[in-house]
């Protein structure tokens, strides 16, 4: 059972999207995917876009918006996984995923 995260911003991209509550989320204008953002230390999550079950999967894992993030990736390869901590574990993170995660410089 996930818990229910009020401060999660979640695009649907899959179904009719019956079920799907989307809430407006204002970033700032040096937003960029965490795919982009390697080399760059820390950073902070400013949303999560994907299906509700990509975005319950990340809030699972303590990716959640306002959360810090330490990127533990070496370069910005193409097709490379982006290794981040958070929370005191380390995540690998597929680059598909890690295109639908924003972040901002903390």
């Amino acid at each position: 059972m996930t818990k229910n995260h009020s401060d999660i911003s979640c695009h649907c991209l899959n179904g009719n999207g019956k079920n799907c509550k989307l809430k407006s989320v204002q970033c700032p204008p040096d937003t960029r995917p965490l795919s982009k953002s390697c080399g760059c230390g820390r950073v902070k999550v400013c949303k999560i876009s994907g299906d509700r079950k990509d975005c319950a999967k990340m809030a699972n894992l303590g990716v959640l918006p306002g959360s810090e993030m330490e990127l533990l990736c070496p370069s910005r390869g193409r097709g490379r996984r982006c290794m981040v901590k958070v929370n005191g574990g380390t995540l690998s993170l597929d680059e598909l995923t890690a295109e639908n995660i924003f972040v901002i410089p903390a």
